[in-house]
């Protein structure tokens, strides 16, 4: 009997003291922030933090000459396929100009 009882006593007790411990939450996924500026952009890539945009697709970013400047630079993220798909259009046009003998001539 008295074996019954502290079985008993046992099981409420441990019951009871697993309904007392909080839930386990789970982890929580923290939204980018919308409103980023490109100095803070800049700041993030160059401490070595990975961007990704909405699909969770990491973004690659690069400084690229700003056109009509010879000083100034900005910073264009794309996806690893963007920045593939962007030069093969680049080169496309750049062969579809050779071939057309297209090419502007000076005076």
């Amino acid at each position: 009997m008295k074996t019954v009882n502290l079985a008993l006593f046992t099981a409420t007790f441990l019951l009871l003291g697993a309904c007392t411990t909080a839930p386990i939450q789970p982890a929580k996924v923290i939204p980018p922030p919308v409103d980023v500026t490109l100095d803070e952009i800049n700041l993030a890539i160059e401490n070595g933090v990975k961007l990704q945009n909405e699909k969770g697709e990491e973004m690659v970013c690069r400084r690229e000459p700003k056109t009509g400047s010879r000083l100034a630079r900005e910073t264009i993220c794309m996806t690893n396929a963007e920045w593939v798909r962007v030069s093969e259009e680049s080169q496309r046009n750049t062969k579809k100009t050779m071939r057309l003998g297209d090419i502007p001539r000076g005076m």
